[in-house]
């Protein structure tokens, strides 16, 4: 006999009580996702009966969900800042709390007056570098935001870096779903590779100032053998974890902005990081930078979350 919504529901919630914290909202995603309908159309229809092949498929995934694998990687896709992104276990899951950076790319760009106290830049002659792009969701999002906001989008140059050949390709797929494939340019290497190798060339001859955005892995391996088993299980590792007190790789980011730092751009630098490392960090950064002003911001959770460097 056919499943109605309604009772394929509740059963699929009792079972997903044991491993999330939102075993309705999962159920109704996946549901709709089986469906083509918006989760709205779950609610409102309790007594649609399913086909033998919808409930089939629904079940499928259903077990897909309670072996811990995220719903992202599920559906293949996650939105971040409004734009919806395809995700593939070459990429780490968009977080919420990486939203922040993109507001403050963005701020970045506006009038000096609103931008902030360092930030001396012209806003017209920008390069922005999003390092370790993954999906591609950070600098798509600056990218698409920026286009909407600023009449002077066209001289600010977008760069994304991976060094991953799959989750470049999943990056220019996204850009070219969200419509800025012809703004940014994605460049494989190891972070600031690209930019140090081509720092004379016509790729950023003509910026005077650059935003390196970064959200690196940063979790210690602490931290990491904690993390939930949807996290262990399915995510890239290698996009989380940092050595052992998760700061590996911004000290060699720090490394290599050093090889630029004596060139003609003004530099700012906005990190994603653990809120434990805030002290640890700091001290990282003026090893390298002794006189750089830097400035923490908490995320929503009000944890230390991302760390502006100006140099």
């Amino acid at each position: 006999m056919p499943e109605t919504i309604k009772n394929l529901l509740s059963h699929s919630i009792n079972k997903l009580l044991k491993i999330s914290s939102t075993p309705q909202f999962d159920a109704e995603l996946l549901l709709g996702f089986i469906l083509k309908k918006p989760r709205e159309y779950i609610l409102i229809h309790p007594e649609y009966k399913l086909t033998k092949t919808q409930e089939t498929r629904y079940n499928k995934i259903l077990q897909r969900r309670l072996n811990y694998e995220p719903i992202a990687y599920i559906l293949a896709q996650k939105e971040f800042y409004g734009l919806n992104f395809k995700v593939t276990k070459d990429t780490l899951i968009p977080r919420p709390e990486t939203e922040s950076l993109v507001e403050l790319a963005l701020c970045s760009m506006k009038p000096a007056s609103s931008a902030g106290r360092h930030e001396t830049y012209n806003k017209k002659n920008t390069t922005i570098v999003d390092i370790g792009t993954g999906s591609g969701n950070i600098i798509i999002s600056i990218a698409k935001n920026n286009e909407q906001q600023s009449k002077s989008s066209d001289k600010i140059k977008y760069f994304g870096i991976d060094i991953s050949k799959k989750a470049l390709s999943i990056a220019k797929h996204n850009a070219k779903k969200n419509k800025v494939d012809d703004k940014i340019k994605f460049l494989k290497g190891n972070l600031l590779e690209p930019v140090i190798k081509n720092i004379n060339c016509y790729m950023f001859h003509a910026s005077c100032s650059m935003i390196i955005i970064a959200n690196l892995p940063y979790l210690s391996k602490k931290i990491y053998s904690a993390c939930a088993p949807n996290v262990k299980k399915f995510e890239p590792r290698s996009a989380l974890l940092s050595g052992i007190d998760g700061l590996d790789h911004y000290e060699k980011l720090f490394q290599q902005i050093l090889k630029i730092q004596d060139t003609r751009y003004k530099i700012q630098t906005i990190l994603e990081i653990s809120p434990e490392q805030k002290q640890k960090i700091a001290k990282l950064i003026k090893k390298y930078f002794p006189n750089a002003n830097i400035e923490f911001q908490k995320d929503l959770a009000q944890k230390w979350r991302v760390v502006k460097l100006f140099i």
